[in-house]
């Protein structure tokens, strides 16, 4: 793109796309299509992709590849996973992650099968100054075949339905249950990229040499699960759970023998409530983080924590409890809660119907949870947000 469309985009990125398009008129030499196509770019990338957004001479694909790569937060936290060797992506997209482990390895080959992509992504990764990077745009699985022994290779299985809702492995293309031995036998370090949507204990049972899993998230939306695999690793698969913060990540890992040999003990509500974060309530720590940091859990189910004294360090949100109130109306009132930010976390009761009971309405500082304590009785918990 010239200098003066790159300065077009700019200036018009509070625009949509069919805001520009409706200006094809004033500018017969454009192509309006392709350029309201590189406006839709930027303004995803401006959050998701920022060195991408930041740089004038990157070209942007169609929305769904752009939907559907990696954040940047998240390539460079796999790029820590891989070895300083050499790698291949067997399904490329829009290189994010290539991108990204580029930067910790001494070479990297991109697979991508879509040839317009594939061509964009090229010269994306000039501009990026990514030299060691070579582009194979074919199938990927037919270029591994064609390689001598790798240090480690990267797999994002996409569902084979699109849009459809998919739980197993077996379920996502390529099929990486059967292709295991092809894999191992071209690197001894596999790592699988799956939607949160998978069933982890499932997918480990499915996989061999599975010895870590990372449930990545950002800001408490859990966005990836990695399993990391290697050759002969035998033992207990390591489970980590990252969210990725502004000022700092929170890290908490176990594995699930842990999980199921530790005894939980609970407590009515103290002084302190904790949540834990979406990578813990994805990952299934329950039991383990209850024993690590030495608080009580409210029930068995409930997935709510407390605790005498405040623990600066805990993964996840932390809460003042202020009280501790019957699903009542009058109650509520009483206590000046109509209006706060409510939750159900294990309540026999959904909660759209009972924010109507109770006449809640969203916001304000306070926070609700309606629960069931250890005592089986469903209660609401007053409490107020503590920034740590």
């Amino acid at each position: 793109m010239d200098k003066e469309i790159q300065n077009f985009i700019n200036q018009n990125l509070h625009y949509t796309a069919v805001d520009v398009i409706l200006q094809s008129s004033k500018y017969p030499q454009w192509d309006m299509k392709f350029i309201a196509q590189q406006l839709t770019g930027k303004q995803i990338a401006r959050k998701k992709l920022p060195t991408w957004f930041e740089n004038d001479c990157i070209l942007f694909p169609v929305r769904l590849p752009l939907e559907q790569c990696s954040s940047e937060l998240t390539a460079n936290y796999k790029s820590a996973l891989v070895s300083k060797g050499t790698g291949i992506d067997l399904t490329g997209g829009f290189g994010v992650d290539v991108f990204a482990f580029s930067k910790n390895s001494l070479k990297v080959l991109y697979c991508e099968r879509d040839l317009k992509l594939a061509n964009m992504v090229q010269s994306n990764l000039k501009v990026l100054k990514a030299f060691n990077v070579d582009v194979f745009i074919g199938d990927g699985i037919d270029c591994l075949k064609r390689q001598n022994k790798l240090d480690w290779i990267f797999v994002d299985p996409a569902r084979r339905k699109e849009g459809a809702r998919v739980y197993r492995l077996e379920d996502c293309e390529p099929n990486v249950i059967e292709l295991q031995d092809l894999l191992f036998l071209k690197a001894n370090r596999i790592i699988i990229k799956t939607a949160p949507l998978l069933d982890i204990q499932q997918t480990i049972k499915d996989l061999s040499f599975v010895k870590e899993v990372h449930v990545v998230s950002v800001n408490n939306d859990c966005k990836e699960v990695l399993y990391v695999l290697e050759k002969n690793f035998k033992g207990e698969v390591q489970i980590i759970g990252c969210n990725i913060k502004k000022l700092r990540n929170e890290n908490f890992s176990f594995t699930y023998e842990e999980e199921r040999n530790t005894l939980t003990k609970y407590a009515k509500p103290l002084n302190y409530l904790y949540e834990p974060n979406a990578s813990i309530m994805k990952a299934g720590g329950f039991k383990s983080v209850a024993d690590k940091f030495n608080i009580f859990k409210l029930h068995k189910h409930s997935h709510l924590y407390t605790s005498k004294k405040l623990l600066d360090n805990f993964p996840g949100r932390c809460f003042k409890i202020n009280s501790v109130l019957i699903a009542d109306k009058k109650t509520v009132v009483k206590n000046k809660a109509s209006k706060a930010n409510f939750a159900c976390r294990n309540f026999p009761q959904k909660i759209d119907i009972l924010k109507k009971k109770l006449s809640i309405v969203d916001g304000g500082e306070l926070y609700i949870f309606a629960t069931t304590l250890s005592d089986d009785e469903p209660r609401l918990i007053l409490c107020e947000k503590i920034e740590l």
